[in-house]
């Protein structure tokens, strides 16, 4: 007999526990932030008591609360209220000034645009938009419209000269400052440039504004179903902590957080006593964030300053969540963590984007974790199919050679760079479809989908054990977190074409309703 308090019981439901004992069951049992009893509404209903709330669940379908593995909050929050520069909008350089030319015409003078969502590749143009074309949709404002892949920024002349950025400005240190071939002038298109714009421009937008932006994240996020969320900023520091911190305290941030740690700050989050999952249940700290990539033609870091950064984390104690996109960055990383391994601590490659045989070959020697993020198929499909060579457009963002491979695998949105809603990712990881239902590719060798209850697994379990909370969330069974969402179909039994349209009727966290449409 339970002697805890039961203070909220959910029947009539149809569980999908996740658990592969008992993957089904028809009620839960909560007692304050934990659920105590799964099973039959008959073993559970004897439970309630004069003080328990009961839900009928009237036969909607229960699961773990999903878990983002791999996502940006900041990012996500300044995208719910900058310009929405997103294809289906900014189809051209001309629509893109216009949309400007709306934005600024209702706000005062002074304040920056920005924007977020632009694709180069999906405009009439088939390029991105320069420091003039931007110059002619405004004079008045400094501009700074981000790319929908998170990784090039475009400014205007006035944003440029407040950065600081001229003829004269040096590349910084894996980062490239585009230019004019004949003039040698900046074109105001910059890669990997995030962290240099951010130390010379400072803050852009006032607290309230970011608090807001924050509560709407997360807003959107419950409805959505997920209620836990793996920060991967790259630049994470205490500072970052405290934020979050206080978004958490003051009720603005609903969901919860493991951040990671940028690498570069491991030894300021030590000094302040604090090592890897450190925290509570509802902010936690994570792997160390390390970003290697090819955007400057050659490796940055380069092998031997990686290997030592790797070297670095493990020896305090931190495992690493390396960004990988190309090929070549994820074999080349694949190799060092193999070398490095660390008892204790599972690395993790983050997107594993170009996952081609080779690739999966080379991580599985690695022992490290995928994280992946299908869900930027859904976005993204018609581009690659564009522009990206068949045989790496065959095997990109793979789950399931991955698991066949035996790599644990993990997904993540990557918001804002794809939506946050898990469904998206999970239609393309099952159909390997973008969002017009057209295939990414019909290649013979073509990676092929994973099943629907395989998805579930990899957005529950496979999350929780990425960032080191298995024992805590990703199923629904006694001493788990009460963390999870209500469904209006199973998505077990729906056509799987049907799967983005899937709805959340209630989220749970902590065994508290953070959102419900019923």
């Amino acid at each position: 007999m339970l002697t805890q308090d039961i203070t909220l019981v959910l029947v009539n439901a149809s569980v999908l526990t996740m658990q592969p004992c008992c993957p089904r069951a028809e009620a839960v049992a909560i007692s304050g932030e934990r659920i105590v009893a799964v099973g039959s509404d008959a073993d559970i209903r004897p439970l309630v008591t004069s003080s328990s709330i009961v839900i009928d669940c009237h036969g909607r379908t229960l699961i773990p609360g999903f878990n983002d593995a791999h996502c940006h909050l900041p990012g996500l929050a300044r995208q719910l209220q900058d310009l929405d520069c997103n294809p289906d909008r900014a189809t051209s350089i001309p629509v893109l000034q216009d949309l400007i030319k709306k934005w600024t015409a209702v706000r005062a003078k002074g304040g920056w645009v920005r924007g977020h969502g632009y694709d180069d590749l999906q405009m009439v143009e088939g390029r991105h938009p320069t420091r003039w074309d931007l110059d002619e949709a405004t004079a008045d404002y400094p501009i700074w419209l981000e790319h929908r892949s998170g990784h090039a920024i475009a400014l205007n002349s006035m944003a440029l000269a407040m950065a600081g950025i001229h003829r004269e400005t040096p590349d910084p240190p894996g980062a490239v400052i585009e230019r004019d071939l004949g003039t040698g002038e900046p074109t105001g298109i910059l890669f990997e440039m995030r962290s240099f714009l951010r130390e010379r421009l400072g803050q852009l937008r006032t607290q309230a504004d970011f608090d807001e932006g924050m509560r709407q994240a997360g807003r959107l996020l419950v409805q959505h179903g997920v209620t836990s969320v793996q920060d991967a900023g790259p630049d994470n520091s205490t500072e970052r902590w405290e934020t979050f911190r206080r978004l958490q305290s003051e009720g603005l941030l609903n969901v919860r957080t493991t951040m990671f740690a940028g690498a570069g700050h491991l030894k300021e989050f030590l000094r302040e006593g604090m090592s890897f999952g450190s925290g509570g249940d509802y902010l936690r700290l994570g792997h160390a964030k390390i970003v290697a990539t090819l955007t400057s033609g050659t490796l940055h870091p380069d092998s031997g300053a990686l290997a030592e950064l790797v070297d670095e984390a493990h020896r305090l104690g931190f495992p690493v969540a390396v960004h990988c996109i190309e090929e070549e960055t994820t074999q080349a990383v694949a190799a060092i963590l193999a070398v490095q391994r660390h008892a204790g601590l599972t690395d993790r490659i983050e997107h594993c984007a170009e996952g081609t045989p080779e690739v999966i070959e080379a991580v599985g020697n690695s022992g490290a974790m995928v994280v992946t993020n299908p869900g930027i198929l859904y976005d993204n499909g018609a581009t690659y199919r564009e522009n990206v060579d068949e045989w790496v457009l065959a095997h990109l963002y793979p789950a399931r050679a991955s698991l066949r491979a035996g790599i644990p695998v993990a997904f993540g949105s990557d918001a804002p760079v794809a939506s946050p809603n898990p469904w998206l990712g999970i239609y393309s990881a099952v159909t390997r479809r973008s969002h017009d239902r057209l295939p990414l590719s019909g290649a013979a060798h073509a990676e092929t989908g994973v099943a629907v209850d395989e998805a579930l697994y990899m957005y529950t379990v496979g999350a929780a054990q990425a960032e080191g909370t298995a024992g805590d969330k990703g199923m629904i069974a006694p001493g788990m977190l009460a963390d999870m969402a209500l469904l209006e179909v199973d998505p077990l039994t729906v056509d799987p074409e049907h799967l983005p349209e899937m709805q959340t009727a209630m989220t749970l966290v902590g065994g508290n309703i953070v959102w419900s449409k019923i």
